[in-house]
């Protein structure tokens, strides 16, 4: 029977010990909690402590406050915060968060197979909004990659997310561009999307035309 007892005092001890590790102290609560950290890293930016507090916010905070947390973080451009851009960027419940870590890796310039991995799913993440933030990211980031996504999003449904599609192709240097372009300017119904699609083949054919005038021009000083 005592036996017992102690079997059953320590398993309650146990699972208490287990909620109190589970729960992540998080030092900044509130919104205006992570604004004053905002404001001590925008006089400090190598401010660790801040930082590690910031990062706990947006790992374990309420849905606002690691919204604003990432957005931080994204802002300082803090290289620590990598990982948790990756993990923020599929894995958090709030459509919000999601976009402001896609931003955030954008931010970094973190070209790679990982962020790669992260852009794509982005792109066709079930809300618009991350979509969109995710297809900004791949035409700053211009992997080739990333290529066959955004073109995929030339079909989307939703004309903001062709749009952002399109802009986002507006660097990418092959021929299936001009060829998907060109199809959409005549194919597309919205005027937006075309109006879009014209202004972005007349910046690649100034693009093209300059670097051919530049090659001309160094073979003649050669």
């Amino acid at each position: 029977m005592k036996k017992n007892i102690i079997l059953l005092i320590f398993a309650a001890v146990s699972s208490l010990l287990i909620i109190s590790c589970s729960a992540k102290d998080v030092t900044l609560r509130r919104i205006e909690d992570v604004h004053k950290a905002e404001q001590k890293l925008a006089k400090n930016p190598g401010d660790e402590e801040t930082i590690l507090e910031v990062l706990n916010a947006a790992q374990n905070g309420g849905r606002e406050v690691r919204a604003e947390a990432i957005w931080v973080l994204g802002k300082i451009e803090a290289d620590i915060a990598y990982s948790d851009f990756l993990r923020a960027s599929v894995e958090d419940p709030d459509f919000n968060v999601r976009c402001l870590a896609v931003l955030g890796l954008g931010k970094l310039d973190a070209n790679n197979p990982e962020a790669i991995d992260r852009i794509k799913r982005a792109i066709s993440d079930t809300d618009l909004q991350v979509q969109i933030e995710g297809l900004k990211v791949a035409g700053q980031m211009n992997a080739k990659a990333l290529l066959n996504s955004i073109l995929d999003s030339l079909s989307s449904k939703n004309k903001w997310v062709r749009m952002a599609a399109v802009e986002a192709l507006k660097d990418y240097d092959d021929a299936r561009v001009d060829r998907s372009l060109n199809l959409l300017a005549s194919t597309d119904k919205d005027y937006a999307v075309r109006s879009t699609i014209n202004q972005v083949i007349e910046y690649r054919k100034n693009k093209k035309n300059a670097v051919e005038e530049e090659v001309k021009e160094t073979a003649a000083a050669e």
